[in-house]
């Protein structure tokens, strides 16, 4: 194997080919992104939810229904309340600001856990915190201050919040998908609570009359910004509640498996896809590196295992164009075929001079160090036998069936 000078055509068109895989691969990757980071925030939320479920099953019965009590102790103060539901304390919740919590840990999220919230329809499986703040409001679904504790109840009124339109997190963002009749479900303190959806209505920010408690009824409304990245208005999505039977908890682990399942999905593909690239990298870099050396390019031809001469081989490039530098050749008497050293491409080699066969052979470099050839043609075509000096390449001609090999 011996060196030579690469062209300098080649070596620019290398470089011309690596800087717009590179640029097709930064294009990829901005473009997944949002559906990946999206995913494994999806995928941390059920983390977050299953954690909560845990603290919550390791409490005893008492503190369970003593926890109930508060909550309901408080919706009571919150019906008593002249303060219209949602202006108590917080006039817009996408514009509040936490401001004294800085870089909170782990308890604080804790702390403010009040459950979960699933929205099938849309794929939607969140942790939901006990008010709203813009810390909360970027982990998860949030409970307006003002409004009622999501834990069911006659004349009770809970407004539900998230962000929409987030890169990195979709939260509510299809919201706006949902239909009625649309079944959305809370988890709080151990029990499931199902809702219907029965209207939608887009408001400004400071008309909150739709958030009012209604005499007798058990509302949960879902919140958030709208239209989508202008958020000048806010999309009311309310549900009454039904009762929740079994088939319901199918759904709930429908929705908790769509985000794992998202995220292996999305996972296999950006590893199958970033190994194509670089396999290709490779390739190229192979191909680059062997166009400097080289290589002997050999085989056997044979028919039914028997050696067969006076066959003519032509030499083409990789488009298909006869070599002329290179000159065709004759099976010997031991049926090899051999087009002694030749710089390292991309060949293909026809079977005499006309191309009227279907029997296609290549020929390529797979490693720069090889000292000759891989020969590629259709399966069952070839058969390599190892050697000490390298690899025989024997081709079968029978497979070429009754067409006339010239």
């Amino acid at each position: 194997m011996k060196k030579m000078k690469a062209k300098k055509e080649d070596k620019i068109n290398l470089f011309l080919k690596l800087f717009i895989a590179l640029m097709f691969l930064a294009g990829a990757m901005i473009f997944s992104y949002p559906f990946v980071v999206d995913s494994l925030n999806n995928f941390l939320d059920q983390r977050k939810i299953e954690h909560y479920q845990r603290i919550y099953e390791e409490k005893n019965a008492e503190t369970q229904k003593r926890q109930l009590r508060e909550l309901e102790e408080k919706n009571k103060e919150i019906q008593k309340s002249t303060n219209i539901p949602g202006m108590g304390m917080v006039e817009d919740p996408f514009e509040e600001a936490v401001g004294h919590v800085k870089d909170p840990d782990r308890s604080y999220y804790e702390e403010h856990t009040l459950g979960a919230i699933y929205i099938p329809a849309i794929n939607v499986s969140l942790p939901l915190f006990d008010e709203t703040n813009d810390l909360l409001l970027d982990k998860g679904a949030t409970l307006l201050q003002g409004t009622s504790y999501p834990i069911g109840g006659s004349s009770t009124h809970s407004v539900i919040t998230s962000h929409s339109g987030l890169p990195e997190k979709k939260l509510f963002t299809d919201l706006d998908k949902l239909k009625k009749g649309d079944h959305f479900y809370i988890e709080i303190v151990g029990e499931k609570l199902a809702y219907e959806v029965e209207s939608f209505k887009t408001v400004l920010p400071n008309e909150i009359d739709s958030l009012v408690i209604q005499e007798g009824r058990d509302l949960v409304t879902l919140l958030t910004c709208t239209p989508y990245m202008i958020n000048t208005h806010r999309l009311l999505v309310t549900g009454f509640r039904i009762p929740y039977v079994e088939e319901m908890t199918e759904e709930i682990q429908r929705t908790k498996n769509y985000h794992n399942i998202r995220l292996i999905i999305l996972s296999t593909l950006m590893i199958v896809f970033l190994l194509i690239f670089f396999y290709w990298v490779w390739r190229k870099f192979v191909y680059y590196q062997s166009t400097k050396r080289l290589y002997q390019l050999k085989f056997y031809w044979t028919d039914k295992q028997v050696p067969q001469s006076g066959q003519l081989f032509t030499l083409l490039d990789r488009r298909g164009k006869p070599m002329d530098n290179v000159p065709a050749v004759i099976s010997q008497s031991d049926g090899k075929v051999d087009f002694g050293e030749i710089p390292g491409n991309i060949y293909r080699i026809q079977l005499g001079k006309e191309k009227e066969h279907s029997f296609k052979i290549k020929a390529k470099v797979w490693h720069i160090k090889d000292p000759q050839f891989k020969i590629i043609t259709k399966r069952g075509h070839l058969k390599v036998i190892k050697a000490k000096e390298g690899k025989n390449y024997f081709l079968s001609k029978e497979r070429l069936g009754n067409k006339k090999v010239k």
